[in-house]
């Protein structure tokens, strides 16, 4: 697949600009997901500050981005906490720094709300990008998100014991690549989780990168209401 042009990086760049393939090229989900995998590593060096918001819940964070590692902390209280997301061929792991010393986070809690948000590790590290045998799904009465025609990416959880999906939907924009919405469903086929770019902000390079995702709790008995809403926003950049 063409190296990519426009980008959205965030957080493990799931939300990354992808170029559209082009020519005789033929597209796939595993090949789309690929994509965005090798953008994860070709951003090179990122130093971003945001917050996460929940209500009147603030909690400020930064993004470091160092090659295939992605440094994220958050501030709880009066002290920052800090965790790893180190970036490989064939997975992600996450790694919990605590008083400098680096652990690998047990799968048991990949699903641990960060700081009284909705926002737990595995959000944030957005591993299902590394799972197999995803599909394309034709559906072009749901295939627009923001005016815009997109592939529809599904995936299934390689292992449904380990995290809080059985599996995932996207919307890559056909165009220029970009991931407006992700979907995440329980085993039991219901809408858990949806994350949606809200807002994005052009950089001097041409680069793109997202201003506002909205993530949305949803009710199992009613995907149409959420239970909360989380905002991650970032500061503007240069």
């Amino acid at each position: 697949m063409k190296k990519l042009l426009s980008k959205i990086f965030v957080l493990g760049a799931a939300f990354a600009g992808l170029m559209s393939p082009v020519g005789a090229e033929e597209i796939t989900a595993d090949g789309l997901l690929s994509a965005m995998r090798d953008m994860t590593v070709s951003q090179g060096n990122k130093d971003v500050m945001g917050s996460i918001r929940k209500g009147r819940n603030k909690i400020p964070f930064s993004l470091s981005a160092r090659g295939e590692t992605i440094v994220f902390q958050y501030k709880q209280g009066n002290a920052w906490n800090r965790f790893d997301v180190r970036i490989n061929a064939r997975n992600v792991d996450l790694i919990r720094v605590v008083k400098g010393k680096a652990e690998v986070l047990a799968p048991a809690n990949y699903t641990t709300p960060i700081a009284g948000t909705d926002v737990c590790y595995e959000d944030l590290s957005l591993r299902f990008l590394y799972w197999k045998g995803g599909k394309i799904i034709n559906d072009s009465a749901n295939s627009r998100v923001k005016g815009r025609d997109c592939y529809i990416v599904e995936v299934a959880n390689p292992n449904p014991r380990i995290g809080q999906f059985g599996w995932v939907r996207m919307w890559v924009d056909k165009e220029n690549g970009t991931t407006w919405q992700i979907d995440g469903h329980g085993l039991d086929g219901k809408l858990k989780k949806r994350f949606t770019i809200t807002s994005v902000q052009k950089l001097d390079d041409g680069s793109w990168f997202f201003k506002q995702m909205k993530l949305e709790v949803k009710d199992p008995k009613n995907p149409s209401t959420n239970l909360s809403i989380n905002y991650m926003e970032m500061q503007d950049l240069k």
